[in-house]
């Protein structure tokens, strides 16, 4: 189906971007060869850093004519095999396209290379006094330009939605060469299909983005961080809806550790987190202009929690305090990774109300099929991360693993919810995928593929089973 990269071939990719940007070394492909999900590595036969939208064009013209496959690439912090070469060729890396544009604080926007780190936004924004909230946990690492290919979350979720609705522009190139442009500094756009909402989320299968214009918000000047231990998750549930509902409360953010997450934080990472013996810790951010304001809703959100059953809250209303608590949070999958010989995460999501159920469902099967399992995640917006930790890598253990995640995925989609909710399907999730679409929506998604892309040389093997 697929031509090898030739000789011919290699040639003209070093014309197109420059001989120090095509590399074939096997050495330098190693560290392009897999994400962080935990499958097979894939190496390239050539990777491909272009500095500039002309040179992606033309090396996409390029390999759709030659007929070889293109596997785009952000900085490899993927959780789902999205970005590794199923099928050789090339790979082509964003992040020499790093430059944040500018920021727009007439209109209340960024423009900004796919390369730039998330955390890189947030800081530029920040000194204009303004605030791009999506916040991934792997912020300091991961690109923009693989936030809006994949729909990224996060923590802040809850309160201010996913990567896609703060998209208001793009610039991204078709399979064949060809480039398009997609909104803008609009703040209102019905002008046709909405192509930039049909690229975001598409892990780099229809086109390859090259620049991204996102919706900014003002930053709040103060904010309160919450820590509330409690004997069951059902508690923390409530808690949130409770907020939700009758004080009109609206969190930032509403994220949850269980027991085996503290036990690994603090022994692994020292971090001597508090209430060490708690079933289940609730993480909650509010914030607000007037800091009386925020105080007095700490106030009323401990005192709800306590009536719920919860033990007397740790308020972290500092930097020091505040770092502290997010640390561990952050860090956590990076934690279980270090404790566990293998550890293969999963980011389902169901609707709020069957949180409870859902958590008590991952510990009957972990207990049913023998295996160590961590979940955690936002609780808030029903994204709850499992993550299988193996403390050694056998044939049993995989097999027991894939039979836990078949299990769990099968009441998942019972209960209304999802096999993915911010880490996307790339390689590592095709398998469910009809369960979790059926056949209409999958014929709907080739049809669309081969719009965008009827030679399917743009990451093939990902997304459609």
């Amino acid at each position: 189906m697929y031509r090898p990269v030739t000789g011919i071939i290699l040639a003209r990719l070093r014309e197109l971007a420059g001989p120090g940007n095509v590399i074939t070394d096997p050495a330098a492909l190693a560290d392009y060869c897999r994400d962080e999900s935990p499958g097979a590595p894939f190496p390239p036969e050539v990777l491909v850093r272009p500095r500039a939208t002309e040179e992606v064009s033309a090396v996409l013209a390029l390999c759709r004519d030659e007929r070889v496959p293109v596997t785009p690439r952000g900085l490899g912090t993927g959780l789902a095999g999205g970005s590794v070469a199923l099928f050789g060729g090339v790979m082509l890396s964003t992040e020499l396209l790093g430059r944040i544009i500018e920021v727009d604080e007439g209109n209340l926007v960024v423009r900004t290379q796919p390369g730039v780190t998330t955390d890189r936004i947030q800081k530029a924004c920040a000194e204009h006094g303004l605030y791009y909230p999506v916040d991934p946990s792997s912020l300091e690492d991961c690109s923009i330009g693989g936030n809006v290919a994949t729909n990224a979350g996060g923590a802040r979720a809850f309160k201010y939605g996913v990567t896609a609705e703060y998209v208001r522009g793009l610039e991204a190139v078709l399979p064949d060469g060809r480039v398009i442009r997609w909104g803008g500094k609009l703040l209102k756009n019905a002008t046709g299909y909405g192509l930039g909402r049909v690229i975001t989320g598409s892990e780099g299968t229809l086109a390859l983005i090259t620049e991204v214009t996102l919706r900014l918000v003002p930053k709040p000047r103060y904010q309160v961080d919450i820590l509330i231990p409690f004997d069951r998750l059902a508690q923390g549930v409530e808690l949130v809806l409770r907020v939700v509902r009758d004080d009109r409360l609206l969190p930032a953010v509403v994220e949850f550790i269980e027991r085996g997450g503290i036990r690994a934080c603090n022994e692994v990472l020292g971090s001597d987190l508090p209430f060490p013996d708690a079933e289940v810790q609730v993480l909650i951010e509010l914030e607000g202009n007037d800091r009386a304001q925020v105080l007095a809703d700490s106030v009323r959100l401990g005192e709800l929690a306590m009536r719920l059953g919860a033990r007397e809250p740790l308020v972290a209303d500092n930097p020091t305090d505040q770092t502290r608590l997010w640390n561990a949070r952050r860090k956590l999958a990076d934690t279980l990774k270090r404790a566990y010989d293998k550890v293969y995460a999963e980011d389902i999501v169901v609707p709020l109300s069957e949180v409870p159920a859902t958590v008590e469902n991952i510990a009957r099967l972990a207990k049913k099929h023998e295996l160590i399992v961590v979940p955690f995640g936002h609780i808030g917006d029903g994204n709850i991360h499992v993550d299988v930790c193996l403390e050694s890598a056998g044939p049993e253990a995989l097999a027991a693993k894939d039979c836990f995640f078949d299990d769990l995925v099968e009441a998942v989609l019972l209960s209304g919810g999802q096999i993915s909710a911010e880490h996307g399907i790339g390689s590592e999730k095709l398998r469910w995928m009809r369960r979790a679409l059926g056949q209409d929506q999958l014929d709907l998604m080739r049809a669309l593929k081969r719009a965008f892309d009827p030679d399917s040389i743009l990451n093939p093997g990902k997304i459609l089973p």
